[in-house]
């Protein structure tokens, strides 16, 4: 095979592989898959975005110690696990969990730490 041959042979290959990538680009394939739990990232975007509100409102929430409690969202359910000090402080957590908007239900596993 000469050498120019050679050259018009790779140059196809090229060709080939790079219309192979923008044909699987433009399908969208690898678009709208699902996350690592099997949500779609839609799905898990929606749920970070409200345990991050819970959490900020935890933050700003002077009474409560926010870094004793653990935080997760799945389908708008918002878990909240840790200890707190009472029972006045996990209901408060529980209620500013509640109100951030797209959750659907709040599950309240804090224990009142001994």
């Amino acid at each position: 095979m000469g050498e120019g041959t050679g050259r018009l042979a790779l140059i196809a290959l090229l060709l080939a592989t790079l219309y192979g990538c923008a044909a699987a680009v433009g399908s969208g394939y690898g678009q709208g898959g699902l996350s690592e739990d099997g949500r779609s990232y839609e799905e898990a975007n929606v749920d970070n975005r409200i345990r991050a509100a819970v959490n900020t409102l935890l933050v700003k929430a002077r009474e409560i110690n926010s870094m004793d409690i653990d935080v997760t969202s799945r389908e708008g359910v918002v878990t909240l696990e840790g200890e707190v000090p009472s029972r006045m402080i996990a209901y408060r957590a529980q209620s500013l969990a509640a109100s951030v908007e797209g959750v659907k239900r709040v599950i309240n596993r804090l224990r009142i730490a001994p």
